[in-house]
């Protein structure tokens, strides 16, 4: 059975370098900014020794469904599971009735690693990727 190991907490932003300053209060450091078109996104990644990563995405502007959420504000709003074989993940947790919002693509942020997105009422927004 496929083991799913907390990644990151991905936080939704207007502006990566405020945010990013922002948490350094919390002893989190920003690595390097990276755009993935494909997304729509710029993403940094935050680390702090010893915890879990806290991702930044900042939409582009013409990624409307993002600009739409936030209106809210700065919230987080998607936890992210590593796991060893992307399909066989994919394929359980549309077994459990988990939508996916689209099927695994390479990400950018993470080295080209396959990422993809479900929703599922009980859990909110996860993204899985693979560990290699």
């Amino acid at each position: 059975m496929e083991e799913f190991t907390l990644e990151h907490i991905g936080y939704l932003t207007d502006n990566i370098e405020n945010t990013a300053e922002a948490f350094k209060l919390f002893g989190f450091q920003p690595e390097v900014i990276s755009n993935d078109d494909t997304q729509q996104t710029r993403i940094c990644f935050l680390k702090k020794p010893g915890e879990t990563t806290i991702e930044l995405v900042e939409p582009y502007e013409e990624n409307k469904t993002m600009m739409k959420m936030l209106k809210k504000g700065v919230s987080a709003y998607h936890t992210c599971y590593a796991v060893d074989d992307i399909s066989a993940a994919y394929k359980r947790l549309t077994d459990m009735d988990y939508t996916p919002l689209f099927e695994p693509v390479e990400a950018p942020a993470f080295g080209q690693r396959l990422i993809c997105y479900f929703w599922k009422r009980e859990t909110g927004l996860i993204e899985i990727v693979s560990k290699k």
